[in-house]
């Protein structure tokens, strides 16, 4: 049966569409959210619910930027949350002891580093599967957490490290956490699309036995990108504890899932190779509006969890035939 001009166009222009939905669906669905919302309820626009979502959206904003580069490299790491609310408790802690903020903020990277050194060790120097090593590592530092607060707020005592998160930049809606999550986002976006770190995690998420052959030494570059994404964690936990003036061990519950979903969500692939840091902020900005509309809108929170749930689900959907869609053609 021969195939006419006007099939072959018609065939072109659903693939087109097709395409389209499957690579632009978190900004089509981020853009009818804040339509919705803004027209459904008043308070969407308001400058106190602005002002609380930019205190919101950095933390785990940033937690969505370090998971995204982990998934494009062709690992997940469960125990992220973890990692950066170990990192900011110490922080809190040597800040409580009177340590400057400079030595605060390095001694807090340092930790948010090692554990993921030692997450990325224990994968690669045991051949094990990082979603059972991670998940292990996670119950690991939660463990020491809550042993050492006896799973009780810490207060922070110092007013500097209060303002870390809350520092008002020209006006009180924007403050220094979204201030640090932009220049977070810009500069891993650079590196992700402009630098040999990050050509290479694209190469070892799309096939690392490939790029080994082709000279890159993957094992270390892996160490590197589970050192980055520990340090981003750090940065996350430290606005987090900062943002409460203190902090517990059950603030990290559910935000390494929560940033692995929202980076999924903005078109990384759960396989790995896939993934822009710009899709994974669309992602994250997504969750998190849809999470705020529905408190607005006096929404249960249970059905909130319940709603949150499918949204996701539909996400993996759209990654799982973006995938099957990629070994067709």
């Amino acid at each position: 049966m021969e195939i006419t001009k006007g099939d072959k166009n018609s065939e072109k222009k659903k693939w087109n569409l097709k395409t389209i939905f499957m690579n632009y669906s978190v900004y089509l669905v981020l853009i009818v959210l804040i339509g919705y919302f803004s027209i459904a309820n008043a308070d969407f626009l308001s400058t106190y619910n602005m002002e609380n979502f930019l205190q919101q959206i950095p933390p785990v904003g940033i937690l969505t930027v370090a998971y995204a580069m982990v998934l494009i490299c062709g690992y997940v790491d469960l125990s992220i949350g973890y990692v950066g609310m170990a990192s900011g408790m110490v922080g809190l802690y040597a800040s409580n002891h009177g340590f400057p903020p400079v030595v605060v903020i390095a001694i807090s990277l340092a930790v948010g580093a090692s554990l993921g050194t030692i997450n990325a060790l224990l994968i690669k120097k045991f051949d094990l599967p990082a979603f059972i090593l991670t998940l292990g590592t996670s119950y690991v530092i939660k463990g020491m957490l809550g042993f050492f607060t006896d799973e009780q707020f810490i207060g922070s005592d110092k007013e500097w490290f209060n303002k870390l998160a809350k520092t008002p930049i020209g006006t009180d809606v924007f403050k220094s956490n979204a201030l640090i999550f932009v220049i977070v986002v810009i500069i891993f976006a650079f590196v992700m699309k402009k630098t040999r770190l990050g050509k290479y995690t694209y190469a070892v998420g799309s096939n690392q036995e490939a790029a080994r052959l082709s000279g890159i030494n993957t094992d270390m570059h892996i160490v590197k990108v589970f050192i980055i994404e520990g340090m981003l964690a750090a940065i996350a936990g430290l606005l987090i504890v900062s943002n409460l003036n203190g902090g517990a061990s059950k603030d990290a519950n559910g935000l390494d899932l929560f940033a692995m979903a929202a980076a999924i969500m903005g078109g990384t692939s759960f396989s790995g190779g896939i993934g822009t840091i710009g899709g994974a902020v669309a992602g994250i900005l997504t969750l998190q509006i849809f999470k705020n509309g529905l408190t607005l809108m006096g929404v249960n929170s249970f059905l909130q969890d319940t709603v949150t749930g499918l949204v996701i689900i539909f996400a993996i959907i759209i990654d799982y035939l973006k995938r099957k869609a990629g070994r067709q053609s």
